[in-house]
Order: C-alpha cells, then structure tokens, then sequence
C-alpha cells in the first residue's frame, strides 16, 4: 500500500515528515505543519488544523471559522 498526500504547491518542498507530522516549507518561506493519522478502516485522515509559521512579533492567533483569538507569548 502507498499513501499520497498531496500537499504540496508548486515552489514548495518538504522539510521533514515524523510521526505522523509533515512540514512544509511553503514558496514564500512559510513553514506549515500538518498532521496525519490512519483511521479505524487503515486510510489516511489529515487534520483540518495546521500549525503555520511565518514572519511575526512573538504572536499567536488561533483563527477557527467562526472565531480568532490572540495571545503575546514575549
């Protein structure tokens, strides 16, 4: 069996997938972390939520689709 996840635009490239994580190294320098899991029927799930890293003041938002929240950690 082959799993394909396809994530990727084209300019971008993989960092590094481990544990059932994959970073990608977006083409404008954004670094975006998804997860993956295998459900109950052994086929792949990738979580809706990703953890995007960018250019920044020490700021985390936590935007949802009916919500955002914002937090300085420094």
């Amino acid at each position: 069996m082959q799993i394909k996840l396809e994530l990727l635009h084209k300019g971008d490239e993989v960092l590094n997938v481990w544990e059932r994580n994959v970073a990608i190294k977006r083409k404008n320098g954004d670094v975006e972390i998804f997860h993956y899991d295998l459900g109950d029927d052994g086929l792949p799930r990738i979580f809706k939520n990703s953890i995007l890293i960018t250019q920044g003041d020490g700021v985390v938002r936590i935007i949802s689709d009916d919500s955002a929240f914002e937090a300085g950690t420094f």
